[in-house]
């Protein structure tokens, strides 16, 4: 396996797998933490010879294992450890699909505008007002309505299928 083989896989997996483990750990550097430790398994596999036959697979069980048997670790007691969301428990395979869908979404919000996303963030992952946002920034209301549709209809025409992540299912 090639250097850059590597690192295409990493890009490819590396948020959805964040995202994976954050259904598990409910923190987001623990989560990342799992997900360093499993590439680092999988680059020493690689320079072994030893590719797994099923990439995709590998990498969503060994971050499953590998944030079960932490979380295990600072809780001896639990004897059953799920994924969770906003609902609560979900199947592994829901916790996985969700992962991806939610990358995409992140890689949408990515490519907004600067002040576009910055300002879409605030209302709906920091759950602030228009107001709120405008006093902050020192904008007008105005602005911040226009802003956060303009971010909208980019991010439908990118992303349709993603918007009901993030409670904007039109």
């Amino acid at each position: 396996m090639h250097r850059r083989d590597i690192e295409v896989i990493f890009k490819t997996y590396y948020r959805p797998l964040c995202l994976y483990a954050l259904h598990y750990m409910q923190d987001a550097d623990a989560a990342e933490d799992v997900v360093q430790d499993c590439f680092v398994r999988l680059v020493e596999r690689m320079e072994t010879d030893e590719q797994p036959q099923q990439l995709r697979a590998y990498l969503y069980a060994a971050v499953r294992n590998k944030c079960i048997d932490q979380l295990r670790r600072e809780n001896p007691l639990q004897a059953h450890l799920s994924p969770q969301d906003l609902e609560g428990d979900i199947s592994d395979e829901e916790a996985a699909e969700r992962s991806v869908d939610e990358a995409r979404l992140w890689t949408a919000v990515d490519t907004l505008p600067s002040r576009c996303r910055e300002i879409l963030l605030m209302s709906k992952r920091d759950n602030k007002k228009y107001r709120e946002i405008a006093e902050e920034l020192g904008i007008s209301e105005k602005t911040v309505e226009h802003q956060i549709s303009k971010a909208l209809k980019i991010l439908r025409g990118k992303a349709q299928d993603f918007m009901r992540l993030i409670g904007l299912a039109a």
